[in-house]
C-alpha cells in the first residue's frame, strides 16, 4: 500500500475520517449513517490507506487540537439568540477540516487532486503555523429553532458532506402576514464563485463549519470578492489569523435538520418570521420542546451505555 500522506510503500492502518478524539465526545452516537451507500453500521468511519507513522504521529498532532475546540465550545446547545465568544487557532482549524475532508475524499474514491505535496507536508508538519492562503474557513452555531424536535431525526451531531448547496436567494420568497400564505422561490441557482475548487459543510453538535478550498492560482481579487460574498449574504463569521471572533446562529428551522442547503441571511430571518407565525417561539412552546430535550438527553444517555463505542 502507498500511505496517502507520505506517499511511501507500508503496511496500511485505520484512519477515522472523524477523529477519534471528537467520536469520544459523543459516545451516544454509535451508528455511522452512510447516505451514499444506503447502509447503517455500527462501526466508526474509516479509510486505511494510512502508514503507522504518518497516522500516530505525523498528523495525530490535529486530534487533540480538535477535541479541544469542540469539547470546549460545542458540546452544549446554544438558544437562537445566544452569542459565543470564540477564540482559536486558525492554522489548526484549517488543518482539522482538511484533514477531514482529505479522509472522505479518498473513502468516497473522489478526487483529491486539490492535495498537492504542499497541502500534505502542511498536514504533517505541526511546525508550520502559518496558514494556506487558498482556504477559507467560516463557522456559525447550529441551533434547532424548528418544532421538530432533533430525536425525530435521530442521533446526528456529528454531520458531514462534500459541496453544500450556497442558495444565490432565499427559499421562501414571499410572506402574507395576513393569510400566512408562504410562497416558495420556484428557482434558485447556487451562487457562482470564482476559482472555487470544491467546499465541505461539518457539524459537530452546535459548531457548524464552512471549509472552502480556492483553486492555487486564485487571484488576490477574486479572493477578496469572493469571501465578501460569503460574509454579506451568508450567516457565517469568517475566521482569520486574528483567532478571536464572536458566533451567532447561522441555521433556520430548515437549514438546522438539512445542513446541506446553505440559506441567505435574509432567508434564515423569513424563516425565522414563519417559526414566529407558527407559534414556536412562545413561552409554553418553549417549555415544552425543553422539556422533550431533557427526556431525549436521559435516552441518550442510555444508548450511550448499551451501545459502547
Amino acid at each position: 500500500m502507498i500511505c496517502a500522506y507520505c506517499e511511501q510503500e507500508a503496511k496500511g492502518t485505520k484512519e477515522h475520517i472523524i477523529s477519534c478524539a471528537i467520536l469520544d465526545i459523543f459516545p451516544e452516537c454509535f451508528a455511522t449513517i452512510d447516505n451514499l451507500r444506503g447502509k447503517i453500521h455500527l462501526g466508526d468511519p474509516m479509510v486505511k490507506d494510512v502508514c503507522a507513522n504518518c497516522n500516530n504521529n505525523r498528523i495525530s498532532y490535529i486530534d487533540s487540537s480538535a477535541k479541544s475546540i469542540v469539547s470546549d465550545y460545542f458540546v452544549q446547545k446554544y438558544e437562537k439568540d445566544d452569542i459565543l465568544d470564540f477564540t482559536y487557532d486558525y492554522t489548526l482549524l484549517q488543518k482539522m477540516l482538511l484533514k477531514y475532508a482529505f479522509n472522505d475524499l479518498r473513502s468516497r474514491k473522489d478526487d483529491t487532486y486539490f492535495f498537492t505535496q504542499n497541502i500534505l507536508d502542511f498536514l504533517m508538519n505541526k511546525n508550520i503555523v502559518d496558514p494556506l492562503r487558498n482556504v477559507t474557513v467560516l463557522v456559525g452555531l447550529a441551533v434547532n429553532t424548528s418544532p421538530a424536535p432533533d430525536y425525530m431525526f435521530g442521533n446526528n451531531k456529528i454531520r458531514w458532506g462534500k459541496n453544500p448547496a450556497f442558495l444565490s436567494n432565499s427559499i421562501i420568497e414571499h410572506i402574507n402576514y395576513e393569510t400566512g400564505e408562504i410562497r416558495h422561490r420556484s428557482e434558485n441557482p447556487r451562487q457562482e464563485f470564482k476559482k472555487m475548487s470544491f467546499s465541505y459543510i461539518f457539524r459537530f453538535n452546535s459548531g457548524q463549519f464552512l471549509l472552502i478550498c480556492w483553486d492555487d492560482d486564485i487571484s488576490d481579487d477574486d479572493l477578496k470578492t469572493n469571501n465578501v460574498i460569503l460574509q454579506c449574504q451568508y450567516p457565517y463569521t469568517i475566521l482569520s489569523s486574528q483567532g478571536h471572533h464572536t458566533l451567532s446562529r447561522c441555521t433556520s428551522e430548515t437549514t438546522y435538520h438539512f445542513e446541506m442547503l446553505i440559506d441567505v441571511s435574509w432567508g434564515q430571518g423569513i424563516f425565522d418570521d414563519v417559526t414566529w407565525m407558527r407559534g414556536t417561539y412562545t413561552d409554553k412552546s418553549q417549555q415544552d420542546l425543553k422539556e422533550i430535550a431533557r427526556r431525549w438527553q436521559k435516552e441518550e444517555e442510555d444508548l450511550a451505555k448499551r451501545f459502547p463505542r
